[in-house]
């Protein structure tokens, strides 16, 4: 974004302490190590910082402007022009959404519990074939990263690809006031965030008010195999542009073929149309995502071919089913978060894996399940137990429980090993993995299973 201190008073309102209404900016920073010389600093106060303590760092680097609230923490009185707002949070959320509506942009929003970084992405590799397309970076898809995406927009910009996380009720509704999307994309919903949230009916409640924000001008992108998003359909004002497997849908695949550990083929009727997709990544729900994406660059005017192309360009991300091999051992790096739906694909993935050896199953706790916590873990032992795991190594107290529930179950047809810590679940696995063998990590993210990946590759030579 570039303006003037007028163009912020106009969004966010507040008091300009200093500088004239005409002083130019260029860029929205938050971060007082990269802010560049003529930017905007908005100071946020998060639970290790606050942008306030660093104002002097960034008048040193002559920013443009700043946004703060607290003015007894402004150093001197020249430089930069200074405005005074009582949230600075929100000023930044506000200034985003006037970043949206200043000239002509489309932006989709992605939100659910698993595959939204995965579609976004396949959806900006589409759009990106016709159109100059802001995507959001990562997963930048909470109350603040989504704004940063926005003040990124630029005047060629054409459509934007957003992602949209939530812990709580109302999270999503606010980004979405944020954002104003044309098309909502709802990949799944299944256990997750259960912190906050108490059950599946508040997750679907939580995950629909994307759906809620799309007026009847919008597109709403629905799994039709995916019993709670299609019950959130129901009763849209917009567009429904629905994709599926099981289950009859505008963008549907069928004839799908798992091309031995390289992915799959599968053809996709696009309502009248029908084409033919090679994807060659490890994971049947990526076949879903692949859906999303094709209904969205469908809804977006992107011819069949031009999508096919898109797709191609696609780059896989990393940790989400990232394939590698070391000394003959095939190593599946599935570590960026879990869920019990996301676990239970991991191990449909690991089962469908061909192998000469054996499989290992590698986990960490599923974290933000709030009381479905301990039900969950035993339950996710049980599936293990009946999958086609050889050996489960499990770290942590919770994926402990995991590991009994297996144990109960299938007895000494699987080799349990529990450990406490990445250190020594990667001195057992070079110890005992062997060429041949499949082994595969999953954990949420604050587990870091990929620890133990890279223990195990640095120290076995």
């Amino acid at each position: 974004m570039e303006g003037q201190a007028q163009d912020c008073l106009n969004a966010i309102g507040g008091q300009l302490l200093q500088g004239d209404p005409d002083c130019l900016f260029r860029g929205v920073s938050i971060n007082s190590r990269t802010v560049s010389r003529g930017e905007l600093f908005v100071c946020i106060k998060g639970e290790r910082f606050d942008g306030h303590d660093f104002l002097a760092d960034v008048i040193d680097k002559k920013v443009g402007g700043i946004i703060l609230s607290n003015p007894e923490k402004l150093p001197v009185e020249s430089g930069p022009f200074v405005i005074q707002v009582p949230d600075t949070l929100k000023a930044l959320q506000d200034l985003a959404g006037f970043q949206r509506k200043r000239f002509p942009f489309k932006v989709v929003a992605v939100t659910g519990t698993n595959g939204k970084s995965t579609t976004k992405e396949m959806i900006a590799s589409i759009l990106e074939t016709k159109f100059k397309t802001l995507k959001a970076q990562g997963n930048l898809n909470n109350h603040i990263g989504l704004p940063l995406t926005l003040l990124k927009r630029e005047l060629s910009h054409e459509v934007g690809v957003l992602e949209m996380g939530m812990s709580a009720m109302g999270e999503i509704k606010r980004l979405a006031e944020i954002a104003q999307p044309d098309i909502g994309v709802i990949t799944n919903i299944s256990e997750g965030h259960l912190v906050q949230l108490k059950n599946l009916k508040d997750i679907q409640s939580a995950k629909g008010e994307l759906f809620d924000s799309l007026t009847e001008k919008g597109t709403a992108i629905v799994n039709a195999d995916d019993p709670l998003v299609l019950e959130l359909a129901r009763s849209l004002r917009a567009r429904t542009v629905t994709f599926g497997i099981d289950q009859p849908a505008d963008v549907w695949a069928s004839e799908i073929e798992s091309k031995d550990n390289l992915g799959f083929r599968f053809k996709v009727k696009l309502f009248d149309k029908t084409l033919s997709i090679r994807l060659p990544y490890l994971g049947y729900y990526n076949i879903y995502n692949t859906l999303a994406a094709l209904a969205t660059g469908y809804s977006l005017g992107i011819q069949e071919e031009t999508m096919t192309r898109g797709l191609e360009n696609y780059q896989h991300m990393s940790q989400r089913n990232e394939q590698l091999r070391h000394k003959g051992i095939d190593l599946i790096n599935d570590a960026y978060n879990a869920n019990p739906r996301s676990m239970t694909e991991a191990l449909k993935t690991l089962d469908n894996f061909k192998t000469r050896g054996r499989r290992i199953f590698v986990i960490g706790d599923m974290l933000e399940l709030g009381d479905r916590s301990i039900p969950a873990h035993k339950n996710l032992g049980e599936e293990i137990a009946q999958s086609k795991a050889n050996i489960l190594v499990t770290v942590g107290k919770l994926a402990s429980l995991s590991a009994k529930s297996a144990q109960t179950l299938a007895g000494e047809k699987i080799q349990i090993l529990e450990f406490t810590d990445h250190q020594e679940a990667a001195e057992f696995l070079i110890q005992e993995a062997r060429s041949g063998d499949c082994v595969m990590f999953k954990g949420s993210r604050g587990t870091a299973m990929e620890k133990i990946l890279q223990i195990f590759i640095a120290n076995n030579n």
